[in-house]
């Protein structure tokens, strides 16, 4: 059943040959979804903010600039008015993986640090976690602060998403490489949410030990990586495919992850459905997708101040369905359909949303 994995989770390199042929340099903004609920219809403004090649990830420095992380190995910044190169790697960008995260130094105005991760193209079976500072809009003194990452030999399930939490330290999501067993496994880094300190040590309070990174465990294939504004961390799993006798589409999740918790992968999937043993382990979903594929790939909380009919609430991008998922700030209910994203969410310092597909970053506000 690999192979039904490996179709679905490459639908991602596939879409990139075909759309960024065909890019425009003056991008058009999709449409919302038909099936949007009254709640949606307050109608803030779409528009095209920023034509760029598969934005897997978005973050906002505190000086008011946009940094996109292109998947093969660009990193802008754009003030709204120029964007500017800031720095590059050169990832392996075969199946899916690539440049695959981005995020800003929560000390930022004082150190200027900004920190990316990336598939090895060196070593295709390592990821890596390095970071620049910020010196006048341009990136210098690049250092690798996490290596040897595993990335698996086959096409899939790599993770890779950055985020600092309201703890100051930086968490990591990392998939299981087709290797579900491991996802249970604390000795093992793959299927995880992972806790490091800015340096890339390891935190000393860590759930499974002083030297383990590892925050959390039983993860699949997870992309989106968000910390609510009372600091809850909530992360988006993409379901099985096929995987273990699964079915091969559907399933996908949000899950909120706490520290030394069990999202279920691979004795659950789903809801509860068990496939080893004889009880779920951990913490079930709050949300899963049933039958319908979705493949969640960016998260976002919404604050107060956000678009009209957004405030509140928890976003995230279905790659599979091109739309914005508007769900419940406890990420259990699916309220309505936003506009198309495919990649990454944030919001701006202005309150706007902006997210991005493979071809453009939008932005979605008054």
């Amino acid at each position: 059943m690999a192979s039904v994995a490996a179709a679905r989770a490459l639908m991602i390199a596939a879409t990139l040959v075909g759309l960024s042929s065909c890019q425009s340099s003056s991008p058009q903004p999709p449409a919302a979804s038909s099936t949007t609920s009254p709640t949606a219809q307050a109608s803030p403004h779409l528009s095209a903010y920023l034509s760029a090649t598969f934005v897997t990830a978005l973050a906002w420095a505190p000086d008011g600039r946009l940094f996109s992380a292109q998947r093969a190995g660009a990193i802008r910044s754009f003030d709204g008015k120029t964007a500017r190169d800031f720095a590059s790697v050169s990832p392996a960008t075969d199946g899916e993986r690539g440049l695959l995260g981005l995020a800003i130094s929560p000390t930022f105005a004082r150190d200027h640090y900004v920190y990316a991760f990336y598939s090895r193209s060196d070593d295709e079976s390592r990821q890596r976690v390095v970071r620049w500072t910020d010196r006048n809009g341009t990136g210098t003194e690049l250092t690798t602060i996490i290596d040897n990452l595993p990335g698996g030999t086959d096409c899939c399930h790599k993770g890779g998403r950055l985020a600092f939490g309201p703890d100051g330290k930086l968490y990591i999501t990392l998939g299981e490489n087709h290797l579900a067993s491991q996802a249970q496994d604390p000795s093992s880094l793959r299927g995880k949410i992972l806790r490091y300190n800015p340096d890339g040590t390891v935190p000393a309070d860590n759930p499974f030990g002083s030297s383990n990174p590892v925050w959390a465990i039983g993860l699949r294939n997870p992309f989106g990586l968000a910390f609510s504004p009372d600091g809850k961390l909530f992360v988006t799993d993409n379901g099985p495919s096929g995987d273990d006798g699964t079915p091969p589409t559907g399933y996908d999740r949000v899950l909120q992850v706490v520290k030394g918790g069990n999202s279920q992968w691979p004795v659950c999937y789903g809801n509860g459905i068990l496939l080893h043993g004889s009880s779920c382990p951990g913490t079930p979903p709050t949300y899963q997708s049933g039958t319908t594929t979705l493949v969640p790939t960016g998260a976002s909380f919404v604050s107060g101040k956000g678009p009209a009919g957004y405030q509140g609430d928890f976003v995230f991008c279905s790659y599979a369905q091109d739309r914005l998922k508007v769900m419940s700030a406890d990420g259990r209910q699916l309220l309505f359909d936003g506009p198309a994203c495919q990649l990454d969410v944030k919001e701006g310092p202005d309150h706007a949303l902006y997210f991005s597909d493979t071809a453009t970053v939008y932005r979605l506000g008054s």
